[in-house]
């Protein structure tokens, strides 16, 4: 029936699919891609996603949780889709890729590498070979050598190069000049071409996730990486069944390591696979900060408060709200407007401020 949505499911491809006349909406599910971190989960207004959970077998990951879509539910937002570290989740509207509906009132969530090729060392491939996901080649830009072209000349030659700065008269001495110039033979001038050339740094965002290694292993600070959350990670290790792998197993970011199970918190995004995938439910994650663009949408609010913990939600709100008042103050003020101590006011107000948005 036309505007009835459908789901079809193949491999590890689902589809959740609404043709209407004059508009077709996709979500797309890649359960390859998918950690089962839940993140769409929390942000989905309408409760259209659950996860399904991993399959475990003696203290090891057999199958990671992944998201489901129940198709009555899903109001085809995209929400899920902007919100996915991962790149499961396609959302699309007439075949094409599209963000959110929201559009500009839903955030961009920042990930972001950075590289400096002027600190990269072009010996050096550490970052590509950190990279968990592949998401980072290093190459060779051909048309930049950085090792001299060498050109070796007859010794004839360097004769002839007085002879022709005796003619330095411009469009004068044009046939003279002809006749001191020889031609030589073919191969008689020898080129030594550059056998090393400066790196390209080929960076595929649709694979990154944040993680941080490639900053990490950089000995030359060449690459500077922003995540999404900032916060940290909490695991009682002495709940840990003794052969449990299951972290370590499902961590996207190799940052779970060792037994009895450690966390390297340099590497680590905070996604929560952990935390659902944990059959003893020992782990818990305390996101701090989330680190994304601006937001107007109430959907997006609302999100947060099921993403960071309560204290973080309502520093968010506070400082929202301050800022939005220093901006109308710094406004009037800009626009002449007379207001007795104002100034003196906002001052006051911004310094009582941290962190503002």
């Amino acid at each position: 029936m036309r505007g009835e949505p459908v789901k079809v499911t193949q491999g590890e491809r689902a589809v959740v699919a609404r043709k209407m006349y004059f508009r077709e909406h996709e979500l797309i599910r890649d359960a390859e891609k998918c950690v089962g971190c839940g993140t769409c989960v929390a942000v989905c207004p309408e409760e259209a996603m659950t996860l399904k959970p991993p399959i475990v077998e003696d203290g090891r990951l057999k199958k990671r949780a992944v998201v489901d879509i129940d198709e009555k539910k899903c109001a085809f937002c995209g929400v899920c889709s902007d919100i996915c570290y991962f790149n499961a989740i396609t959302f699309k509207i007439d075949g094409e890729e599209r963000g959110s509906v929201l559009e500009e009132d839903f955030p961009k969530l920042i990930k972001e590498v950075i590289w400096n090729e002027a600190l990269c060392d072009p010996t050096c491939n550490l970052c590509e070979m950190s990279c968990p996901t592949g998401a980072i080649e290093i190459g060779e830009d051909k048309e930049r050598p950085y090792e001299a072209i060498t050109v070796e000349m007859p010794e004839e030659a360097y004769d002839l190069r007085e002879k022709c700065n005796e003619f330095f008269d411009a469009g004068k001495g044009y046939d003279e000049f002809m006749k001191l110039v020889e031609i030589y033979p073919e191969k008689k001038i020898k080129i030594k071409k550059a056998e090393k050339y400066h790196r390209s740094f080929n960076f595929d965002e649709g694979k990154c996730i944040a993680c941080g290694w490639c900053q990490g292993v950089c000995p030359n600070g060449a690459i500077v990486q922003k995540g999404m959350y900032e916060g940290r990670i909490v695991i009682k290790t002495e709940k840990c069944p003794e052969d449990c792998r299951v972290c370590i197993d499902v961590c996207p970011c190799k940052a779970i390591y060792g037994s009895p199970v450690e966390v390297n918190s340099a590497y680590c995004m905070l996604c929560g696979a952990c935390v659902e995938a944990c059959p003893e439910k020992v782990i818990e994650i305390k996101r701090e900060k989330i680190i994304y663009s601006h937001a107007h949408a109430g959907t997006w609010f609302r999100a947060m408060g099921n993403l960071t913990n309560e204290i973080a939600y309502a520093k968010e709100f506070y400082s929202r709200g301050i800022n939005k008042m220093i901006e109308s103050i710094k406004s009037q003020i800009e626009a002449g407007s007379k207001i007795e101590g104002i100034e003196s006011k906002m001052e006051d107000t911004e310094s009582k401020i941290e962190g503002g948005i």
